[in-house]
């Protein structure tokens, strides 16, 4: 915090070379709050895919509604805890999964 009382804004990180274009707002949001969950486990956030890649070919990356988020700099075992932690807070509209190596997050929003 700074003497103004205001809390710094932290910015997300994006990995070079990660396309956002085409981003839908729903999955922005989520990836603000995944920072702030992150920030909880006292770890950077780092995008490292969204529009780019290659995934399979019916992948909800290509829409811009998912994103794969890196783990590797997670304490030890931490990665299942944030996996957790951003499944409970985005609901069911939202499908995060912990990867080999990453955690892929995606808005699939359920049909009522």
């Amino acid at each position: 915090m700074d003497i103004t009382g205001f809390t710094r804004r932290r910015t997300i990180k994006i990995k070079k070379g990660v396309k956002i274009n085409g981003l839908r707002p729903e999955l922005s949001l989520a990836l603000q709050i995944a920072d702030g969950i992150y920030n909880n486990h006292k770890t950077e956030m780092v995008i490292t895919s969204v529009v780019d890649g290659v995934h399979s070919s019916n992948s909800l990356h290509y829409s811009g509604c998912a994103a794969d988020l890196r783990i590797r700099d997670l304490p030890s075992g931490n990665a299942s805890l944030v996996t957790k932690d951003m499944s409970e807070k985005l609901g069911s509209d939202f499908d995060v999964v912990l990867e080999r190596d990453h955690i892929h997050v995606e808005y699939q929003p359920q049909k009522t």
